[in-house]
């Protein structure tokens, strides 16, 4: 096998785990989102005890970082983009080979790097790197926090002349619908948590609307033309609303309901916006609705009881 992997753009250390070593050092200075994803590989030629040893890097985005399984399977796929080596007579026999790599995944939320090492053939790991270079136990919160961190960064900077880097490979964050679910239930899961992501640079403070995950979300659904989830169409209006642009909220409040007349959380974002205009009759009568639509969900009887408190109303 070449050096060169096919159709994978790659830099070529000077000194071997340079790239990783780099990037752990940078680890507290990175800001907001942070950087692309790096993969780096170690590749060796020659016989054991007489091997050369060569590493390479590239960024990536898009790829799917929901788990220890999703990473390694990446770097699976480029054990297969290696060039035949071809010398004078047919092949080489002295061929390259992939025995190790490193994937590094910035999780913004907690402010650590995520990485999932592999040994070809044989083990797999992974663990959380802090800006102290300390290693820490993943868990399933950090995983999940890791995948959307990945996933604002293919979507946010998807169109960014600055982000645009060589070397850089770029697959679609969220390709199917099952994909495009995950994403609904990992950003309903981490809605409170958006505002730790920072936000753009016209907004001083960071809030729950206000904030990179609230904005990559209306910029997928902005960019699809789609609002199937009412969660997101609940999501989004509520962002919109609370960046002062109710036109533009009411409006996907409007369209999913058309879809989704019976979402309880489209109408409790309703009823928020009218409270917040001291509409509470109307209000009232949104609340009773969402509560004949889930009459099993404590949340819609707590959003009436604050109706009625609204109104003075101790009796109902």
């Amino acid at each position: 096998m070449s050096d060169v992997l096919k159709d994978v753009p790659e830099f070529f250390e000077s000194v071997l785990g340079e790239s990783v070593i780099a990037r752990t050092d940078a680890i507290g200075s990175f800001r907001e989102l942070g950087p692309p994803d790096l993969c780096h590989l170690t590749k060796k030629q020659g016989k054991e005890g007489q091997e050369i040893s060569l590493g390479s890097y590239h960024h990536v985005s898009g790829v799917d970082a929901s788990t220890m399984a999703s990473l390694a399977a990446y770097i699976n796929t480029l054990t297969y983009s290696q060039n035949e080596q071809q010398g004078w007579f047919g092949k080489s026999a002295a061929q390259w080979r992939i025995t190790s790599a490193v994937y590094c995944c910035y999780n913004a939320f907690s402010r650590v790097d995520m990485r999932v090492i592999v040994k070809i053939p044989g083990s797999v790991e992974c663990f959380m790197m802090d800006a102290q270079g300390r290693r820490q136990e993943t868990t399933p919160e950090l995983w999940s926090e890791t995948y959307m961190s990945a996933l604002l960064r293919a979507i946010l900077y998807s169109d960014d002349c600055q982000y645009r880097l060589s070397g850089y490979r770029r697959f679609d964050p969220v390709p199917t619908l099952d994909s495009e679910q995950r994403f609904l239930d990992a950003t309903v899961q981490l809605y409170h948590k958006g505002w730790q992501l920072g936000t753009e640079a016209e907004i001083q403070i960071a809030t729950n609307s206000k904030n990179h995950l609230t904005s990559g979300l209306m910029k997928y659904f902005s960019q699809s033309g789609r609002y199937h989830d009412p969660e997101a169409g609940a999501l989004l209006a509520e962002a919109y609303i609370g960046m002062d642009e109710e036109i533009r909220g009411v409006q996907v409040l409007h369209d999913a309901l058309l879809k989704k007349p019976s979402s309880y959380a489209l109408l409790h974002v309703q009823v928020d916006f009218l409270r917040s205009k001291g509409k509470y009759e109307l209000a009232s009568q949104l609340a009773k609705r969402a509560v004949n639509c889930a009459p099993s969900e404590f949340v819609t009887w707590a959003k009436l009881a604050e109706i009625y408190i609204d109104l003075g109303d101790f009796k109902a």
